[in-house]
């Protein structure tokens, strides 16, 4: 039986700056029986072959929406990348579940200084100005999404800010499949399909 694999991206933020580097895996798409190759698109475009994919020095067009797929096998959701140009990003994690421990980081392009940074929460202030630039959430749940915002002290005399939506999912699937061994049982992730085998 085919898995449906998944996206993941490392560094794990769905947004980077220009020259920047990023390495995308395809991960939990194999296929009982054999090993599978990967192909990877962008945009419906092929664009790798390979379990993962690395982007040396991103440039704007790199952005996008990817795509891995194994053969035989079934294709991923979509994972979208965003390349800035800018001075200063929102970075948030690919995918966030309940449960987790999640930094959000207020990033800003390397040459520049970067100064005090204040954090909102659909429009609130939930941090003023303080030297850190990352907000740390230690339980995440159904509150935690939403549309958070990031302002920042650039060489001490501008400010620059980015946004970016974080949405929640949950790991609450299970089903069993038949394979060689007396049990196995499956599961799923609702948000990416990642099926994790635990045998019996």
């Amino acid at each position: 039986a085919a898995i449906r694999p998944a996206v993941t991206f490392s560094p794990n933020y769905k947004k980077i700056f220009t020259t920047e580097s990023i390495t995308m895996s395809c991960d939990g798409g194999s296929t009982i029986g054999g090993g599978p190759n990967y192909i990877w698109s962008k945009d419906n475009s092929p664009v790798h072959n390979g379990k993962s994919y690395t982007i040396q020095s991103a440039v704007r067009s790199d952005s996008g929406s990817y795509r891995c797929q194994t053969r035989p096998g079934e294709i991923s959701y979509p994972a979208r990348l965003d390349i800035s140009d800018g001075y200063v990003i929102l970075q948030t994690p690919l995918y966030v579940y309940e449960g987790d421990q999640i930094n959000i980081t207020c990033h800003h392009r390397h040459g520049y200084s970067g100064g005090q940074t204040r954090f909102y929460k659909d429009t609130r202030v939930i941090r003023d100005w303080t030297d850190t630039a990352e907000y740390y959430i230690e339980n995440v749940d159904g509150t935690t999404a939403g549309t958070y915002r990031c302002e920042k002290e650039i060489s001490w005399l501008y400010i620059y800010g980015d946004a970016a939506s974080v949405s929640v999912g949950g790991k609450s699937r299970i089903s069993y499949i038949r394979t060689s061994l007396p049990v196995a049982r499956c599961c799923e992730d609702r948000q990416t399909d990642i099926c994790f085998y635990i045998y019996r």
